[in-house]
């Protein structure tokens, strides 16, 4: 039998007593626990070269601003002699730990024949001469179990494993790997016994662990054993942290480092209008959670310096062929054109706050809060907070008004807040106490948050905070703008002074009433106020679902969240009771029309060939294109008629907002289908003749990039017929119940 298939039958081996008798995935908790101490050497970063020379200087400028003493490079062929090898003795000179990760090219990687393998040997032997001393750690290779990145097929990694092992453990090298990517734990068993089989182990496991793809830091991975088993194994960020070192530990590797990991502006945009800002909540997110798991030794984030992934973007456009997280190897860009981002300052801020520090109070996921507690190299207490995207907890929850009188906020950037903060949300927000504070001493406990049946929805938008409240009978949410005052907002704006307060318009008054009044505490400003009400079968359904009024409230939010025009939302109310049936009342900014899209289809329709200034082509094209941008973003209108898309005119500009979104089904993970698409645009073009809806759905294919596989021509002139028959049916219901004379 050949040496290959030895090894896959011992691989096969090896994975099967691991997924039958690891106890591991059941003996680690998701769940942080504190006393961790956490020291400067705990946070790293990745740097790469730049044929300009000046790019040298900045980045050892970058480290001392950011207050690391550890990075890690790539390391390569090419690297000896060129410009990479000039930035390695720059920043072994300037005093730095280095971690050089060796990697082969890809194309020997991919052929690693006996030519390729001694070009390895060669490769390793002249680094460790020249530079073995001064290096703190050595990895070999990375991303083995992505070959399409690598080059590596798992068997000929453990050949360039052993060549490299061998010269450097001669050497005094402390060597580091396999630098699995992801979490896969069955990969890392299969590499590790085989390391161990041949007493080639490393000292210290690597592993990128990345959440990326679950975007959000804190939440259960639902890709690594499938959707039914997501909350039975509850892998997280900390559970996988665990369950890695423990894996190391069984092969006598006590030590887990994470090698590589960042958040990509490009997957960060399509959940956020502000990606750079989401990209420094979970850069902060991440590592206070990494820091505080007691698994990980250390945590290198990059890289520094890229376009799409970095904290200072070089300005480059496109990507590698061979991705940066397995091979960093040049800093792109002209060197006029790099931008450092907030994250960069948000690094270096946490960096400072937690450098010798020590976690006495850890508690994740309470109602999707995430509180930290640390006592300070200074002896002052740092609090660190913030809650699962979309989620608000009033601070009075967690804190009593003495307590918040003694604090000083900071902002993710380390900019001191001088304004009263209301409210943890997904915003990391940082509270430095003089002296040991004890949250809500004279509550009952964090824990009691978890029994709230409040859940709510809120946007991240700039000078834009929320308060949540309940009072009397009536709970809810209102948006604070600089200036206002939460309490005076709050009892401005209840049902009781909304219903008092003088009417301009009525726009509806039938199931629901929806009208205008002026702003009660700016009567310039004109408000839409939409009393919701409950009747008929409606009476019962609602129960099971939240009230009318937040559900305006949540669609508006994420729409504009997503970079979709909706009002902006001021306010909802609800009873504490019987939510979802008794009146509730939602509150948004006025919308200062030029016109509907219903009144300029009418007008199409009727044989104008342009409407208020506009011509068709304009007309039909806007609209397209943000219905097509509205499904693009996974939203759901259940109600795009045309009266219910309003069109303003900012800089010479149509601009679509929609309207009456409580019906709305905004999707998290799967995109909108073309049935959900085609029953959403049917009502939109309704108004239109048959010749413009052509033009209409053309357009909107453009936008889209594909035509639809199904008939939608079919679908149109059903919706003809369902609404002709409609009118037909009421006006002979109204016609046989007229009375008699």
């Amino acid at each position: 039998m050949n040496p290959l298939t030895h090894y896959y039958l011992r691989s096969a081996t090896q994975m099967a007593k691991s997924i039958l008798g690891a106890r591991f995935w059941a003996v680690h908790t998701p769940w942080i626990e504190p006393s961790q101490s956490i020291d400067n050497a705990f946070f790293g970063i990745n740097i790469a070269p730049s044929e300009d020379p000046r790019v040298d200087q900045f980045i050892i400028d970058r480290l001392h601003e950011l207050g690391l003493q550890h990075v890690r490079m790539d390391f390569t062929y090419e690297s000896l002699s060129s410009h990479a090898e000039r930035l390695l003795n720059i920043v072994l000179d300037a005093g730095f730990q280095v971690m050089l990760d060796l990697l082969p090219p890809f194309d020997d990687a991919k052929d690693f024949d006996r030519a390729a393998q001694q070009r390895w040997h060669d490769f390793v032997v002249t680094v460790a001469d020249k530079y073995g001393e001064r290096l703190t750690f050595v990895e070999i290779g990375s991303t083995p179990n992505r070959g399409k990145w690598s080059g590596f097929e798992p068997f000929d990694y453990l050949t360039a494993w052993d060549i490299a092992h061998q010269a450097l453990t001669e050497r005094h090298i402390t060597v580091v790997g396999p630098n699995v990517s992801d979490f896969e734990p069955l990969c890392t068993i299969q590499l590790l016994s085989e390391m161990q089989r041949k007493d080639r182990r490393p000292d210290i496991n690597t592993n990128n662990l990345f959440v990326e793809r679950v975007v959000q830091p804190e939440v259960y991975d639902h890709r690594a054993l499938g959707k039914i088993m997501t909350k039975v194994m509850k892998l997280n960020l900390v559970k996988k942290a665990k369950v890695m070192r423990h894996i190391g530990q069984q092969y006598g590797i006590d030590k887990l480092i994470c090698t590589y990991k960042c958040w990509s502006t490009k997957r960060l945009r399509r959940w956020s209008i502000y990606p750079e800002q989401k990209k420094t909540d979970y850069l902060i997110r991440y590592l206070v959670i990494a820091a505080t798991s007691g698994a990980l030794e250390k945590v290198y984030w990059g890289p520094m310096v890229c376009s799409r992934d970095g904290l200072i973007s070089d300005g480059s456009t496109g990507y590698p062929v061979i991705d940066n997280v397995t091979f960093y190897r040049l800093v792109r860009g002209n060197f006029d054109d790099y931008q450092v981002k907030e994250a960069f300052y948000a690094y270096a801020q946490l960096i400072h706050l937690l450098s010798g520090s020590r976690c006495i109070q850890a508690v994740n996921q309470v109602k999707g809060l995430h509180h930290f507690i640390f006592e300070m190299a200074d002896n002052k207490q740092l609090h660190m907070m913030w809650t699962m995207d979309r989620g608000l907890i009033p601070l009075s929850d967690i804190y009593s008004s003495t307590q918040l009188a003694q604090g000083r906020y900071l902002d993710p950037l380390g900019n001191e807040l001088t304004k009263p903060v209301l409210s943890v949300t997904e915003r990391p927000l940082s509270i430095i106490f003089d002296e040991a504070v004890n949250p809500i001493k004279d509550k009952d406990g964090l824990e009691t948050l978890d029994s709230r049946p409040f859940d709510r929805i809120v946007g991240i938008m700039p000078n834009v905070q929320f308060f949540a409240h309940e009072q009397g009978t009536w709970r809810g949410m209102i948006s604070i703008f600089e200036g206002e005052d939460a309490n005076e907002k709050w009892q401005a704006l209840l049902p009781e002074q909304l219903l008092s307060a003088p009417t301009i318009s009525v726009h509806r008054d039938q199931r629901n009433r929806v009208w205008s009044i002026p702003n009660p505490l700016d009567d310039k400003q004109v408000l839409v106020v939409k009393e919701n009400r409950a009747k008929g079968l409606k009476k019962f359904t609602y129960r099971f679902k939240a009230s009318k009024g937040q559900r305006h409230w949540d669609n508006a939010s994420e729409m504009l969240r997503r970079g979709v025009n909706s009002p902006m939302p001021i306010a909802y109310f609800e009873r504490t009771e019987n939510t979802g049936i008794t009146h509730n009342y939602y509150v948004c900014d006025y919308v200062d029309v030029a016109f509907s899209v219903r009144q300029a289809f009418t007008a199409f329709n009727e044989g104008e060939e342009s409407y208020h200034g506009f011509d068709k082509q304009q007309v039909l094209k806007v609209v397209a294109d943000y219905c097509c941008h509205l499904h693009n973003e996974k939203i759901i209108h259940h109600d795009l008629t045309g009266g219910n898309l309003l069109v303003t005119i900012e800089d010479g500009q149509m601009v679509i907002t929609a309207i009456d979104i409580g019906r709305a089904t905004i999707q998290y993970k799967s995109r909108v289908r073309e049935r959900q698409r085609l029953l959403d645009l049917m009502r939109c073009c309704y108004k239109l003749g048959w010749q413009d809806r052509e033009a209409f759905m053309s357009l909107y294919f453009e936008a889209y990039g594909r035509t639809f596989d199904a008939p939608w021509r079919k679908s149109l002139a059903y919706y003809d017929w369902k609404l002709k028959a409609k009118k037909g049916l009421k006006k002979a219901l109204k016609k046989g119940f007229k009375p008699k004379r």
